[in-house]
């Protein structure tokens, strides 16, 4: 079941026997968290139902998510809370793939990386060394040539050889880190360019606060550097390589990808092959979505959010 752009359907106006069809034409659903099943703010209504409804119809379920800001333990209360015990949690995130990926390659040097503590920890826990910083400000002492403050930069240290740059959501960064980053990239070609999200907004919530995300940032560095990263988050065709390779996909037709963002989740949902459904509950309106071009990136079908499966399930018991 799919339909041009200018029909893409809300999949509580599909018909008895269509919306029978879809419930039927995937066994495994794939989604993403923040937007999702929950904002930054709480809980999304009723999501809990509808994951425990959505495991008593026979579906899988696996959660792919941008955010490497969080504790695998973190993730598992969250995921209790909402029914799904920790031994049943599948769930994959940026600061999980920067390390496999790391480690498939066998990269040994330092990383410096631009990035939450929590997502250094990962890197940390597997033994990598991690260079972030700096911490301290420089100092507006109102000179014409203050940013000579940057010359040092330029300069070869004796601190560990930086094999990766790796960039994420941090609510730090500054000209100085971007600039850091830049100078281990041009001082070595072989340094790796790797990036976890990618994401230009990071929704608060479904009332339309969100916070400049790492999108941006990491742009402006590609473009200083004249480098391209590897993404390791969605829409990443790396992820979607991990993806499929990590939970033995055969048939991507048969998975459903449900995000709330289009080139992040939509895209990623592409990528894979996957179904995809595009929920309004996070960080995409109907507006935004209407008003979007880039059909790798639009969805099969659209809902206001989880809970739409307790009625439509309801409607086709009827």
């Amino acid at each position: 079941m799919k339909y041009p752009k200018g029909q893409i359907r809300h999949i509580l106006d599909l018909s008895k026997e269509e919306k029978r069809e879809f419930s039927q034409s995937f066994d495994t659903i794939m989604s993403d968290c923040d937007g999702v099943v929950w904002h930054f703010t709480g809980p999304i209504p009723n999501v809990d139902k509808a994951l425990k409804l959505l495991k008593q119809k026979g579906k899988k379920l696996a959660f792919i998510s941008n955010n490497g800001m969080r504790t695998m333990e973190e993730y598992k209360q969250k995921f209790l809370k909402l029914g799904i015990p920790s031994h049943e949690l599948e769930i994959v995130h940026p600061a999980l793939t920067t390390v496999r990926y790391l480690k498939a390659i066998n990269m040994q040097d330092a990383v410096y990386c631009i990035a939450t503590e929590v997502f250094k920890d990962y890197l940390r826990n597997e033994g990598y060394v991690v260079l972030d910083g700096p911490t301290e400000q420089f100092s507006d002492d109102r000179a014409a040539d203050s940013v000579r403050v940057f010359t040092e930069y330029f300069e070869e240290t004796d601190s560990p050889k930086v094999g990766a740059v790796v960039m994420d959501m941090d609510c730090n960064v500054s000209l100085a880190h971007l600039m850091r980053a830049k100078c281990y990239l041009q001082r070595n070609p072989d340094c790796l360019l790797l990036a976890g999200a990618t994401d230009y907004i990071v929704p608060l919530g479904s009332d339309g606060r969100d916070v400049i995300g790492p999108g941006y940032f990491l742009e402006m560095l590609e473009r200083a550097t004249g480098r391209e990263a590897l993404v390791l988050g969605k829409p990443g065709q790396a992820l979607a390589q991990f993806v499929l390779e990590q939970f033995n996909v055969t048939q991507p037709k048969k998975t459903l990808f449900i995000g709330d963002m289009l080139m992040q989740d939509m895209g990623f949902g592409s990528r894979c092959g996957f179904q995809k459904l595009l929920l309004l509950s996070g960080g995409t309106t109907l507006e935004m979505l209407k008003a979007h071009n880039k059909p790798e990136e639009l969805p099969d079908f659209y809902a206001d959010s989880f809970a739409d499966f307790i009625q439509l399930y309801r409607d086709i018991s009827e």
